[in-house]
């Protein structure tokens, strides 16, 4: 650490201070015989007096100054270096059990001599990188290009030096790593895990199937088989419901395998005879001498439902906000879209479940007939208003919203979440997009709400937030409204693939207002939800609950619990967490099966219940290639100036490392500065100097 001393005038001013303090000694000792004493002690105490009074003249001079004390400090940063470990199925296929525990070993003394001169960092990665020493080998998927743009973005502007990466190259979700990793300026080395000789083995590649049909329809089923070194063998495909734990063969088909590096395709067309959520299971025959049974067996869940649900669009005149909701609402197979111009529409509404009226009532069409068979006969209505909507039928055809404005004059509005909504839960990725997305384009004027609303999103105008919604709904008797105060989501749609390359945001936000009104209200008084009824084993499960009072007004007061039952009878208990008036639940991880639930309550005299059901299907992928690929861990190291080592050398990394002498640390200067008069110990040297010169004083018999 270094110090040094600045002045807020110039430092040759301090020879004055000097010359103050001297002038004031002289002038009180020079000439005052009280202390002329002929004694040596006298005189002694005497010039004592004298430098005591210059030395507290002088620093109060100085400080007058505003002099401040300026500290370096000096901190030195080693060289990061991180560990990236492959913690997915597999990695753990490829060990047998005491490679395993030897590999480990040695990478823990990889870790402590690079420890000595390096910052080492281990991170375990598979569908996410996580910072941890303890290596499960349980991830169900494999990411390899992620870790590597998390761990950029971790160590962004620090000094990250060296990046080993172990894993066995095969990655199934994500782009090649070798091209995420083409900005990273550190050093990369990789250990290449696994077996890349080809086994004996016949698997199945990829199963395409519908995850939702429809009762009494059909629906297919394709599975590729591949197989490997097993030429002149027969293979047979069985397809089986599984019910309570028993398989029900439903279709069986065979296939010779002709070569030593077969493929094919095997189709099957089944019947979808009862509703709910149906196991099925595709096996492969056990041959002799594979290197694993484990990847056939491949388990699929489909959702029957009992019918779709219909919604009508009728539109005041051809927009492309009108594409963007048919493409947003048909990627849900759960709806049947019907598109009809205003002007054509002479039918019934009866078998819908919902209306979309965009731009309408108009000044050319107002729409009754269609607004009066959906009143009568209870549709819910979603309005989407746009520069042809003529706002003062508008406010005649509902009673949420009333635009009272210039009808010839628009504004650009962005949106802005309302954190307060709660009739449907949006995730955090759309909140996030949703806040980048281009503006609409709505009517200028005073946006006036009344009667039972939420809004979802409010107007931001001019990066100003208002209260005016943009997005709202509300109760009506027995149907709902929804209205869209805004057009132009066409750009919302195409900038929400530009930026994330997918519509998933957009989507999202259609679908859940279309579930919302498109379901017929439901008023029971305790209410839970899935977001879906179909997990995967790697995926949280997630519970949603409303309690409503008499006044049905949303409380959560009493506790909720709630119980999971497995097939095999297996209980999971589990409590409630309360967030603002609702319930919410992460139940976590579960095993691969079906599964009931039953959630209970009780507000006042009144207990309540609610239950249903939900299926967790396998995600195999890492069962899917068994052949280890260095063909990608040799290019990971070989393009950012590393090398490749193999699982029983890898621990000569920290010899190459150390040899190159490549990795410096970082030194950072911080600067603090401090105003002198701040030191305790000059509030003390100034308290102890005068009160020194007056006992010395006083002992000389003066005042």
């Amino acid at each position: 650490m270094n110090s040094g001393i600045s002045f807020s005038y110039p430092s040759w001013c301090i020879i004055f201070c000097f010359l103050l303090g001297a002038g004031y000694a002289a002038l009180l000792y020079y000439r005052d015989k009280t202390f002329d004493e002929s004694t040596s002690q006298s005189r002694l105490l005497k010039w004592g007096m004298a430098i005591f009074r210059f030395l507290t003249v002088t620093i109060i001079a100085v400080l007058l100054m505003s002099p401040f004390i300026r500290y370096r400090n000096t901190k030195t940063y080693k060289p990061i270096v991180a560990i990236l470990q492959d913690n997915s199925e597999s990695i753990r296929n490829s060990f047998k059990p005491a490679d395993s525990v030897a590999y480990f070993k040695k990478l823990q003394q990889l870790t402590d001599k690079l420890s000595g001169k390096y910052d080492v960092v281990t991170y375990a990665f598979g569908n996410e990188l996580k910072k941890t020493s303890d290596f499960s080998l349980t991830s169900k998927v494999t990411n390899i290009s992620d870790a590597i743009e998390n761990i950029n973005d971790l160590y962004y502007n620090q000094n990250l030096g060296a990046v080993i990466i172990a894993s066995d190259g095969i990655y199934n979700q994500g782009i090649n790593p070798v091209y995420s990793a083409t900005k990273s300026t550190y050093t990369i080395y990789s250990v290449a895990l696994g077996d890349t000789t080809i086994p004996k083995d016949l698997r199945f590649g990829n199963v395409y199937y519908n995850k939702i049909t429809y009762l009494n329809d059909q629906f297919a089923v394709r599975a590729d088989i591949e197989a490997t070194h097993l030429a002149g063998r027969n293979a047979v495909l069985t397809v089986s419901e599984i019910d309570n734990g028993a398989a029900k063969s439903i279709a069986t088909k065979e296939a010779i395998l002709n070569t030593d590096n077969f493929g094919a395709s095997l189709d099957f067309i089944i019947p979808a005879n009862k509703a709910g959520i149906i196991h099925y299971q595709l096996t492969l025959t056990n041959l002799p001498g594979e290197v694993t049974y484990r990847n056939n067996v491949k388990d699929i869940y489909v959702e029957v439902l009992d019918g779709r649900q219909k919604i009508l669009l009728v539109a005041n005149s051809p927009h492309p906000d009108i594409a963007a909701f048919k493409q947003a609402i048909e990627s849900n197979k759960n709806y049947q879209l019907d598109i009809v111009y205003a002007a054509d529409f002479n039918g019934k509404l009866n078998d819908y479940n919902l209306v979309i009226l965009h731009q309408l009532p108009s000044a050319n069409y107002g729409a009754d007939n269609i607004l009066q068979q959906a009143k009568a006969l209870k549709k819910s209505i979603l309005f989407v208003v746009g520069s042809q909507t003529a706002t003062s039928y508008l406010a005649k055809a509902q009673n949420a919203l009333n635009i009272a404005g210039n009808a010839n004059r628009f504004n650009d509005v962005l949106a802005k979440t309302n954190k307060d909504f709660n009739l449907f839960t949006i995730s955090d990725a759309t909140k996030l997009a949703l806040t980048k997305l281009p503006p609409l384009e709505n009517f200028f004027g005073e946006y006036k709400v009344s009667g039972a609303t939420q809004t979802l999103l409010f107007q931001n105008i001019n990066n100003v937030e208002t209260d005016y919604p943009l997005w709202l709904f509300a109760d009506q008797l027995d149907s709902k409204i929804g209205i869209i105060a805004g057009e132009g989501l066409w750009r919302w749609k195409l900038y929400d693939y530009m930026q994330n390359k997918n519509f998933d945001a957009f989507d999202e936000i259609v679908n859940k207002t279309i579930q919302y009104l498109a379901v017929k209200g439901d008023k029971r008084p305790f209410q839970v939800t899935l977001p879906k009824n179909i997990f995967q084993d790697n995926e949280a499960i997630t519970f949603d609950a409303q309690l409503y009072n008499a006044n049905y007004e949303m409380v959560n007061t009493p506790d909720v619990d709630l119980k999971i039952r497995s097939e095999d009878g297996k209980e999971y208990p589990f409590k409630f967490n309360k967030t603002d008036n609702y319930y919410t639940l992460n139940a976590g991880f579960l095993p691969v099966g079906n599964y009931a639930y039953t959630a209970s309550t009780k507000l006042g005299p009144n207990a309540y219940k609610a239950e249903g059901k939900f299926s967790i299907s396998a995600l195999q992928l890492e069962e899917l290639r068994t052949v280890a690929d260095h063909k990608v861990m040799y290019q990971l190291a070989s393009q950012h100036h590393g090398q490749m080592y193999h699982a029983n050398d890898f621990e000569k990394i920290a010899d190459d490392l150390m040899a190159r002498n490549q990795l410096k640390p970082i030194l950072y200067d911080t600067f603090l500065t401090e105003s002198a008069i701040n030191l305790k110990w000059i509030f003390f040297l100034i308290l102890i100097l005068p009160s020194a010169e007056w006992f010395m004083r006083k002992y000389l018999g003066s005042y």
